[in-house]
């Protein structure tokens, strides 16, 4: 609609004329990004920058730089706790996207064999927080920061098990098909 109405990016992704400018749109279409540029985080990083602004602003861009930058980092590191601290040097650590994921890593410390724990806690502080008026106080939260941090509990808590991760990742809820995705999608590269 944006491109019709001549609204092009950056604008386009802005929530002037996005309704859904910080949700999962761009996170969930930025694999490919870092497909093509293993071990290259940083240029995965501009190039989702560039991308991730059609559609989305702040923390719906930064999610796709950040699962960019995962894949990127699971070209030549198996190490999920490092690959995860690398991607975060993608985004701005003032952003509420690097603070849930921090969070998320924070909990596993405090739970580290009690993935359920540390979802509650989650939900409870970021489950209503969205600038999407379709997405908070609804049953389906499409914000991206939030289903971001459910692929990172799903890569921790799945230990690189594969099953686990799948489960995890899709029993955390929200967007259950896109995050267990893309956290399989990590565990593939690695």
């Amino acid at each position: 609609k944006n491109y019709y109405d001549s609204i092009f990016a950056p604008l386009s992704g802005s929530p002037e004329y996005n309704l859904h400018a910080d949700d999962i749109d761009f996170q969930i279409e930025a694999d490919y990004i870092g497909f093509m540029c293993p071990g290259m985080p940083q240029t995965a990083s501009a190039i989702a920058d560039k991308i991730g602004r059609i559609m989305n602003y702040g923390d719906g861009v930064y999610g796709g730089i950040f699962v960019a930058a995962l894949y990127s980092e699971a070209y030549f590191e198996s190490d999920i706790m490092l690959i995860l601290e690398k991607a975060l040097k993608s985004i701005p650590s003032e952003s509420d996207y690097f603070k849930i994921i921090k969070d998320v890593i924070k909990l596993h410390q405090q739970y580290p064999a009690d993935w359920k724990t540390s979802w509650k806690e989650l939900e409870d502080k970021w489950g209503d927080v969205d600038i999407c008026g379709d997405g908070a106080g609804t049953a389906f939260n499409i914000d991206a920061k939030l289903n971001g941090a459910y692929i990172v509990m799903g890569l921790l808590y799945g230990e690189g098990d594969p099953v686990k991760t799948l489960e995890i990742t899709t029993r955390c809820g929200q967007d259950s098909d896109c995050n267990p995705s893309n956290a399989l999608a990590v565990l593939g590269v690695i």
